[in-house]
């Protein structure tokens, strides 16, 4: 691929974008993108190397913006999306037209492409996520919407196109400019996790936004499921209380039960019109969960995920540094940080 070219990033406020650019920037690839915001956008990524010049103003949707946002680049990485596994009811179909017209028009230029999907687009508790799982049928409107997403890239890959697809679990780490779910999720597990079956599956967002930037140098079109670390609840909780120094609650249940717990707070949710602290999809993942397996492209991109306990502690480091958490909730980090 031409490396002079820029690459444009959608969502490159967002958490994955945002890495993704610092990525690419700090190998000195050109990077452009597509910002709601030009303001928020100078603000945040001008300090990574992106040029005032390189930041284009519209949204994913707009067929002109993106054009014009497209206009003399080599390749694309959209990871734009509305995301939530909280909000059951909440209106996710732009992301469908948004992949229609940023994946389209690199397809219809014929740019290079990464389309940023979802465990939810094949998450099936009864078999492994593999690259070659069959889409499901998502209870939720965010998990249809991924699917359906993913569906019409992947017909576009069956028609030639040079595009692929990267399935992520949650993705954590620190430096995340818009304070994402996931992160949020992660500072609440200090309040509780679960003893309960399934487990939590998780990638540093620094290696995914390094796999992005080598599919880019190969032009990896295929889909690739960048798994990570698993860990069973016992783990996830041992490792976050030997990271952080606190003692952390458990919610002891069996999956079943927190399923059924789950479905009642969906129905409330729906009649009540807000948000609930459970949904059935973030229950059943988190009880059910089958452990995820690497593509084969990973290790034939030489790539090697950092230890776990390196990316909980930047994550928490940056909570503390950040002033999202006080120093009494991660007394170990907090003392460490004294004596440095």
């Amino acid at each position: 691929m031409e490396t002079s070219a820029p690459i444009l990033i959608t969502g490159a406020t967002g958490f994955v974008g945002f890495h993704t650019a610092r990525t690419l920037c700090a190998r000195g690839r050109p990077v452009r993108a597509l910002v709601r915001d030009r303001e928020r956008g100078e603000r945040l990524l001008g300090p990574i190397g992106v040029a005032t010049d390189a930041l284009i103003e519209g949204d994913m949707t707009d067929i002109e913006s993106v054009r014009r946002a497209m206009e003399g680049c080599a390749g694309v990485v959209h990871a734009a999306a509305s995301v939530s596994v909280t909000e059951g009811d909440a209106d996710f179909s732009e992301n469908i037209r948004g992949t229609e017209t940023v994946i389209g028009t690199a397809c219809e230029r014929g740019l290079y492409g990464i389309f940023v999907s979802s465990l939810t687009a094949i998450f099936d508790p009864t078999r492994e996520i593999t690259d070659d799982a069959p889409l499901v049928v998502s209870r939720t409107r965010y998990g249809l919407s991924k699917a359906e997403c993913d569906g019409w890239v992947r017909e576009r890959q069956g028609e030639g196109a040079r595009v692929a697809i990267v399935y992520p679990p949650g993705v954590v780490g620190p430096d995340d400019p818009g304070f994402s779910e996931s992160l949020k999720a992660y500072r609440s597990f200090l309040r509780g996790t679960l003893q309960s079956s399934g487990g939590n599956q998780m990638l540093d967002v620094r290696d995914l936004a390094d796999l992005f930037a080598r599919m880019i140098e190969d032009e990896t079109t295929e889909r690739i499921v960048a798994a990570g670390h698993y860990f069973d609840w016992d783990g996830f909780t041992a490792l976050l209380e030997g990271v952080t120094g606190t003692k952390i609650a458990r919610i002891r249940a069996p999956g079943w039960v927190l399923r059924g717990v789950a479905r009642v707070m969906d129905v409330a949710g729906s009649v009540l019109k807000r948000p609930m602290p459970l949904t059935f999809e973030g229950v059943e993942i988190a009880t059910r969960f089958p452990r995820m397996i690497d593509s084969a492209a990973i290790e034939r991109l030489g790539l090697s995920w950092r230890p776990p306990e390196e990316t909980i502690e930047d994550l928490f480091r940056w909570y503390l540094e950040s002033g999202k958490l006080p120093a009494k909730a991660v007394p170990r980090l907090a003392a460490a940080s004294e004596s440095e």
